[in-house]
């Protein structure tokens, strides 16, 4: 026999090749992507039906899956059923989406406070004077030799599986997946037995059940009405401290729930495939376009450049007291040309940069790629910024449509109209004009030298 620590109960020995696969199989799973957030997303909608259905379903209520599924997705009151039956759907509605809470916080433990919220959840409406209260009468399990302990001894047994819970609902998925299996089996049967409520202990314990394996990265165990004879029966064993056939049945619904889980996520995947190849296909053209797109305009702007370079070159041959130095930076490259183009961010899209010296006096301009200004939208997809060191020396940039001195140079931005195959210049006036390259770079340089160098 199997001993689960710090309870009563124990499993035969012959569960352990079983627990052994289905927590490899919970593992193998998330290692894949298969329980994702989407898959899970997915699924939780019919979970959470099936779960209220069959719960509810063992309890007695007259609904059928398909009423439990409008009283609940659709908040329909139906005439000719029970409005008893109609609200305990509800009620454990609202009791699953505060278990989920609880589940996904794993920073808290599981608290004697916790069990009796969702206690009330599920009673309240129904029997407001016993939801989320431990009984004070004695109560019969219907069917069943099994005495539940006497209403004055409640408070001490549940602080005492209390503790038991809150220690074990920390672990979360650091414990060791098979004994998840069963110290969520446990949480359930030690709770029936205390059977701390006048009612609805059938309900908690299985919400317990689901917390355990949620906190474990395990997927719901939905205890069906179809098994409903056979889970009473491992119940009532579980009286003599065996949990044998009652973990065997737990561990039989986890399958289940993980064969769904599977199937789900393959169908999922198959979707996600499916509809990437719409895109591609959807795309291809556009991909083209903007490749011959980019072509053209990457063309354009090394004509720009190689005028600049040359301008800066000439310039500084010239010139015996002072000088212009010309840095390359490559082009930009095809996806940072997309992803501006698309009004996304990138990284690194310096184009080049001219350093001018005159005596102790000294300016360094950046020209770098980027999104157009409101003034060039539809003229260009991307444009060319210009920058300035400020302060000399410190190799930061500031735009130059953000500086304020007055020894800016007019020209802020550069665009290139492909369908007119013109370069436009953006100036410090707001204004944008239509210019040959190589007025437009004379400009540039006679501005700095006037602006900067000037006085």
């Amino acid at each position: 026999m199997i001993a689960i620590e710090g309870t009563p109960y124990e499993v035969d020995s012959s569960l352990k090749e079983k627990l052994f696969t289905v927590a490899e199989r919970v593992a193998v799973m998330r290692a894949n992507g298969k329980l994702t957030p989407e898959v899970l997303g997915h699924l939780r909608q019919f979970f959470k039906i099936k779960n209220i259905y069959n719960s509810n379903a063992i309890e007695g209520n007259v609904l059928d899956i398909g009423e439990t599924r409008l009283v609940v997705a659709q908040g329909l009151t139906l005439t000719g059923r029970p409005l008893k039956d109609q609200a305990e759907a509800k009620n454990l509605s609202e009791a699953i989406d505060y278990l989920e809470t609880l589940a996904t916080d794993s920073s808290r433990p599981i608290t004697e406070a916790d069990i009796r919220q969702i206690h009330y959840l599920v009673l309240k409406d129904i029997r407001d004077s016993d939801a989320g209260r431990y009984r004070t009468v004695p109560v019969e399990i219907g069917g069943s030799d099994f005495k539940p302990p006497a209403p004055e001894s409640i408070a001490a047994q549940m602080e005492q599986f209390g503790h038991w819970l809150a220690s074990v609902s920390m672990q979360g998925e650091n414990r060791n997946r098979e004994n998840a299996l069963l110290i969520a089996s446990a949480a359930h049967t030690w709770f029936v037995t205390i059977h701390p409520f006048v009612d609805g202990n059938g309900r908690v314990g299985r919400l317990l059940l689901n917390l355990v394996l949620m906190r474990s990265g395990y997927p719901i165990a939905i205890i069906t009405k179809a098994d409903r004879s056979r889970y009473y029966d491992a119940l009532e064993i579980s009286q003599s401290s065996d949990l044998t056939a009652l973990a065997a049945l737990v561990i039989e619904c986890v399958d289940e729930s993980l064969e769904e889980y599977e199937v789900a996520a393959h169908e999922q995947r198959e979707h996600k495939e499916w509809a990437q190849s719409i895109v591609g296909k959807l795309q291809h053209a556009e991909q083209v376009r903007a490749s011959n797109q980019y072509e053209v305009w990457r063309n354009a702007m090394e004509l720009l450049k190689s005028v600049f370079r040359q301008t800066a070159e000439m310039v500084d041959s010239t010139a015996t007291l002072a000088s212009v130095w010309f840095k390359d930076f490559g082009q930009l490259e095809l996806e940072k040309y997309l992803a501006l183009k698309s009004n996304s961010s990138a990284k690194r899209t310096w184009f080049f940069r001219i350093d001018f010296r005159s005596g102790d006096k000294s300016a360094r301009y950046l020209f770098f790629f980027g999104s157009p200004s409101y003034s060039l939208r539809g003229t260009g997809d991307v444009t060319l910024h210009l920058a300035r060191e400020e302060p000399i020396g410190s190799f930061n940039y500031e735009r130059l449509e953000s500086i304020t001195a007055p020894n800016v140079p007019d020209l802020l931005e550069i665009a290139y109209d492909a369908r007119s195959e013109e370069f436009i210049a953006k100036k410090k006036s707001g204004e944008s004009s239509r210019m040959k390259i190589e007025t437009l770079c004379r400009q540039f340089f006679e501005n700095v030298v006037h602006k900067h160098f000037g006085n």
